[in-house]
C-alpha cells in the first residue's frame, strides 16, 4: 500500500464510502466494508476519521460541495439573477437525473443520523450546510434580497430538497422542470445585484 498524504487518503475513504453506502445502504457501510472498498487497512481509517460521525459529516460535505461544483461551472459572465439562478438550478438537476442514488443516499444519511443516538448533529449539520450554501453563492455572486439572505437560503434549500425527493420518489420530469421553472421565478424576484 503506498503512503498518500492524509488529505488524498481521506477523499479516498469518503468516496469508498459512498460507494458502499449507494450500493448497501448507510447501516451496511461498515468501517470494514469501507476500508475493503478503498483497498486499505482500519488504522488508516482511524489515523484518517476519529469517529464515524466524522466520516459521516465528511461524506455529506462531499456530496454537496459536488453538485455545488456543477452549479458554479454553470454561471455564465455577466448574467442577470434569473439567468444565474436558472444556470445553478439546471446544472443540479442535471446531476439528480444522472445520479439518482447519489442523491437518494443523502436522504437515507439524514435517517440514519436522525435515528441513531449520538449521530443527530451530523443531520442538523447537513441540513444547515444546504441554506448556508446558497447564502454564500448568493453573497459570491454579488447579490442581495428583497429579504434576508439567510431566509431565502433557507426557502430554497426546503424548496429545492422537497423537489429532488418528490421526483425520486415520482420520476416525473415534465412536473419537475415545471417546479423548477416556479423556483426560478420566485427566486429571482427576490434578489437584485448588490447596490454597494
Amino acid at each position: 500500500m503506498s503512503r498518500l498524504p492524509q488529505a488524498e487518503r481521506r477523499r479516498q475513504l469518503e468516496e469508498a464510502a459512498i460507494a458502499v453506502m449507494t450500493r448497501d445502504g448507510v447501516g451496511g457501510a461498515t468501517t470494514r466494508a469501507i476500508v475493503a472498498e478503498a483497498g486499505t487497512s482500519l488504522s488508516v481509517f482511524h489515523y484518517c476519521f476519529a469517529s464515524k460521525q466524522e466520516l459521516l459529516d465528511a461524506v455529506i460535505r462531499r456530496l454537496v460541495g459536488t453538485t455545488v461544483e456543477f452549479a458554479e461551472a454553470s454561471f455564465p459572465e455577466g448574467a442577470t439573477p434569473r439567468e444565474l439562478v436558472r444556470a445553478g438550478l439546471t446544472a443540479y438537476w442535471d446531476h439528480v437525473t444522472s445520479n439518482p442514488d447519489r442523491h437518494l443516499l443523502t436522504y437515507e444519511l439524514t435517517r440514519y443520523c436522525l435515528r441513531s443516538p449520538g449521530l443527530e448533529e451530523v443531520a442538523r449539520h447537513q441540513y444547515e450546510h444546504y441554506g448556508t450554501t446558497f447564502v454564500l453563492l448568493f453573497e459570491a455572486l454579488g447579490f442581495e434580497g428583497a429579504i434576508p439572505l439567510e431566509d431565502l437560503g433557507r426557502y430554497l434549500a426546503v424548496v429545492v430538497d422537497g423537489l429532488t425527493l418528490d421526483w425520486l420518489a415520482r420520476r416525473d420530469d415534465a412536473s419537475a422542470q415545471r417546479t423548477i421553472d416556479l423556483i426560478v421565478d420566485q427566486v429571482a424576484a427576490l434578489l437584485s445585484p448588490n447596490s454597494r
